[in-house]
């Protein structure tokens, strides 16, 4: 749905300057490995359908098509000032059909690049971009298959001492609490000299809910079809009260509408959404 979404801004005169400039062409070869995707592609095209879907988006949750593509852009942004201060390594957790790897791997042959996410998900990427199984569409990105439900972070395929930089958008609240606190664990015993984490998490509200606001009921119960519902979230004044005991400070925290501040857009309509970079206490 993001890559799908991806492709109707870039359609849009109005909010193409929001898509990086390689991400379509990446999306319309991701969403070719199926007909449904196909399809899915080509209704963004088609001017009758995307009206359709821009009328269902704002009917269900207005600006959320451009709030995916503000937290890439802050993302990639310290990505690359990462690199440029010396990071050697990003590892991408549940990267899905991002693009960003994609793209800068290339621009980057010096960083290694890694993709984390669910075997099924890994595959579905890997075809659409006409890869084999064991085949990569850079020399130096590496895919890695790991169910992070059901076990733990696989470690071992980057933990030897490069300084690294992991991002898990749009992860952490589809997981439970003790995997996230595994994960972080995981992640703070790499023995790499540097490491910063990029992750995004949903505000909990004082009512004790959670989501973004305006509420959606609609996408409460996609999520709830899907067996998807979010499962892991706190209140961003709490954020380094959590990330202290694994021995993590924040350098960064934006709300959404930080985002669509920095990305200089007028859809602010959304809240309850944010990223956080942060490094360990000793690097």
């Amino acid at each position: 749905m993001i890559a799908a979404g991806t492709l109707m801004l870039a359609g849009d005169p109005r909010t193409a300057g929001l898509v990086a400039p390689e991400a379509p062409a990446l999306c319309e070869r991701l969403l070719s490995g199926s007909l449904g995707d196909r399809l899915l592609a080509k209704s963004t095209s088609f001017a009758p359908t995307r009206r359709l879907w821009r009328m269902a988006e704002r009917f269900v949750l207005p600006g959320v098509t451009a709030h995916f593509w503000h937290r890439k852009r802050w993302i990639e942004r310290r990505v690359r000032q990462s690199l440029a201060e010396g990071f050697q390594r990003v590892v991408i957790i549940g990267a899905g059909f991002d693009t960003l790897a994609l793209r800068l791997a290339p621009q980057f042959p010096g960083v290694d690049w890694i993709e984390i996410d669910h075997p099924a998900t890994q595959r579905a990427k890997q075809h659409a971009l006409g890869c084999e199984m064991d085949g990569e569409p850079a020399a130096n990105l590496r895919f890695i298959a790991a169910d992070l439900a059901a076990e733990a972070l696989p470690t071992k395929g980057f933990d030897d001492g490069r300084a690294t930089l992991v991002i898990a958008e749009g992860l952490l609240m589809y997981l439970a609490p003790a995997a996230v606190e595994g994960l972080f664990r995981a992640l703070a015993a790499l023995r790499a000299p540097t490491i910063r984490i990029l992750f995004s998490f949903m505000s909990k509200w004082p009512d004790g809910s959670t989501g973004f606001r305006p509420r959606s009921p609609w996408v409460e119960r996609w999520l709830a079809w899907r067996g998807e519902p979010f499962t892991w979230f706190i209140e961003p004044e709490r954020i380094g009260t959590f990330l202290q005991p694994f021995g993590f400070a924040p350098l960064e925290v934006a709300s959404t509408q930080d985002l669509a501040d920095e990305a200089g857009s007028p859809c602010r309509a959304l809240a309850g959404e944010n990223l956080v970079l942060c490094q360990a206490k000793s690097a």
